[in-house]
């Protein structure tokens, strides 16, 4: 990273970089329980989800994002790969939109990604022309919400605050990631796309039994020729990760 010494932004790599090149992690734990999640599916060390990181804080935060801007780097920060920056379990903690006024004091670009549903929208006012505004989606229906991601925000609470973003003008994205169930996929980009600037769309991984009885080569030509048909264009108006591509 130029050599900059950053205490709590960092460069991503691996997976997560196609998301993007900077990550900012405020807690490393989560209360939403997600069966999918690849962060407890690879073992990696989860904190409590209701105290923030030991290097996040905003001390930290603020000398980083003033490292940046010496160095003129405009790099999106994306919040965040660990943890969920609107974790339904600490609904009235504060230290996220104390992240998000520092970022906008130093004018940097953010983009969040959250399963948290319209407390997100408390922090809508903090939102400049170039941050994002992102939910994950993966069920059309509460039942398979519940057993799969049990501390979530339900579906039509995310999409709710995905409509009301971009009712503010803020830029919305969503991530379809993973896809459990492909038709439930498509029909969520049918009933937001109107709404929703970017998609990203990824297969399932870590359930080798449930991704072996989806036919991936087909679902990724369904999925393009749905968004194409909603007037998105590859690139900037929908995303598909490597492993959804390398499916065979």
């Amino acid at each position: 990273m130029k050599e900059m010494k950053l205490s709590a932004i960092y460069q991503a790599d691996g997976k997560t970089l196609e998301y993007a090149e900077l990550g900012l992690n405020p807690y490393t734990g989560c209360s939403h329980n997600c069966s999918y999640c690849y962060n407890k599916r690879e073992g990696r060390p989860q904190g409590p989800y209701d105290q923030p990181a030991k290097k996040a804080s905003i001390k930290n935060i603020q000398h980083d994002l003033l490292m940046l801007e010496r160095d003129h780097d405009r790099r999106p920060v994306y919040i965040s790969f660990m943890g969920d920056p609107y974790d339904i379990g600490r609904a009235n903690n504060s230290h996220i939109r104390d992240i998000l006024m520092a970022f906008r004091a130093y004018d940097h670009p953010f983009q969040i990604l959250t399963k948290g549903g319209m407390l997100a929208a408390r922090d809508f006012d903090l939102y400049g022309h170039d941050d994002s505004f992102g939910v994950t989606l993966t069920f059309d229906n509460d039942a398979d919400s519940r057993r799969f991601e049990p501390g979530a925000a339900l579906p039509k609470d995310r999409i709710a605050a995905l409509l009301e973003a971009h009712n503010r003008n803020i830029h919305t994205w969503v991530s379809c990631e993973p896809v459990l169930y492909p038709a439930q996929t498509l029909k969520l980009i049918e009933m937001t796309h109107k709404f929703v600037d970017l998609f990203w769309v990824g297969k399932l991984t870590h359930y080798p039994k449930m991704e072996e009885k989806i036919d991936w080569p087909k679902f990724r030509s369904e999925v393009e020729a749905l968004l194409q048909k909603c007037g998105k264009e590859k690139g900037t108006g929908y995303k598909l990760l490597h492993q959804l591509i390398e499916a065979r």
